[in-house]
């Protein structure tokens, strides 16, 4: 946080300088040096301005407190219950919270050095119980899955991945199998985000939808292989994420560029061509998928879960792009 306002501080003492520099300009007597230093400098000082404005109001978002309420919940604890949460985990949870994306959940990579960009500190926590997973309540657990909103009212890093479509039988199914893993040392620094996070945050690129909304319960659907459990599949595997709200590609920043069109490509595909597909990463024209589709994490999806995720794929309208 302390860079962040220094960051601001400065962009504010930028302003004021280049307003300083432009009234020193429309001063001048000289006309090659009034006009053309009021228009740049005055531009300057709009653009440093509105990038302050900005990143103000991203770092009031990222600071301030998000007054969600906890939910009471009860883990059953049960062998069925851990063995789904622990399948959900390996799906859903490997590829942050893991460096190899295979359990256990000991800590991630740094977001930031793989997207490339400066955003920050941003390394997934180890979430077996030798991190600080036994600081926290079922209930703290269940919030922060929901809405990624910590016990001091904080926004965390899964704020911006919730795992708010899970059903809360899923989601207790997780938290479960999370309290029964075996300690595994290891440790990550905290969630640091960079002055240009701010920015992001300001400009809305980061969505916290889940963070300024209530907990709302979610009933659990009859796990079978047709395209109402798929929908449901396709939330909690957040395929919108990276292939926007329609799923006909390319969602907005900070998604990663490139995501196809699946409403015209899965319809093409038999069920096999699917299965195929997202257990070895080659598409039925024999090209691999590229490296930002997370195929190996989808195919670890059972067949029943893959089958539905299939036919809610091979039912939608297609979304033809002029």
């Amino acid at each position: 946080m302390l860079t962040n306002i220094l960051w601001l501080l400065g962009l504010i003492a930028v302003i004021v300088l280049f307003a300083w520099l432009t009234r020193r300009a429309w001063k001048s007597q000289r006309a090659w040096i009034k006009f053309p230093g009021v228009i740049l400098l005055g531009l300057l000082s709009l653009g440093f301005a509105l990038v302050t404005i900005v990143m103000g109001k991203g770092m009031y978002d990222l600071y301030r407190p998000y007054p969600v309420a906890l939910v009471n919940v009860s883990i059953a604890g049960t062998t069925e219950q851990i063995a789904r949460g622990e399948h959900l985990a390996s799906v859903l949870c490997v590829g942050c919270h893991s460096q190899n994306g295979e359990l256990p959940l000991v800590g991630g990579n740094d977001f930031s050095a793989e997207t490339g960009l400066p955003l920050g500190e941003m390394y997934p926590p180890n979430i077996t119980p030798a991190g600080k997973l036994n600081e926290l309540t079922d209930a703290d657990i269940f919030r922060i899955l929901r809405s990624g909103v910590a016990p001091n009212g904080q926004l965390t890093a899964m704020s911006f991945f919730p795992l708010r479509s899970l059903s809360d039988e899923d989601a207790l199914a997780v938290i479960a199998y999370l309290r029964q893993q075996k300690p595994v040392e290891g440790t990550r620094p905290p969630f640091n985000p960079s002055p240009l996070f701010a920015v992001f945050m300001g400009m809305g690129f980061m969505n916290i939808d889940a963070a300024t909304a209530p907990i709302q319960s979610q009933s659990a659907l009859a796990k079978a292989p047709n395209a109402e459990y798929g929908t449901y599949v396709a939330k909690f595997m957040s395929c919108t994420d990276c292939h926007g709200p329609t799923l006909s590609g390319d969602a907005p920043p900070p998604a990663p560029p490139g995501a196809p069109n699946i409403t015209v490509i899965v319809p093409k595909w038999s069920k096999d061509d699917f299965f195929k597909a997202m257990r070895t990463g080659v598409d039925p024209e024999g090209h691999q998928i590229q490296s930002s589709m997370p195929w190996k994490l989808i195919g670890r999806l059972d067949d029943v879960e893959l089958e539905a995720l299939y036919e809610h794929l091979h039912g939608l309208t297609p979304v033809v792009k002029k």
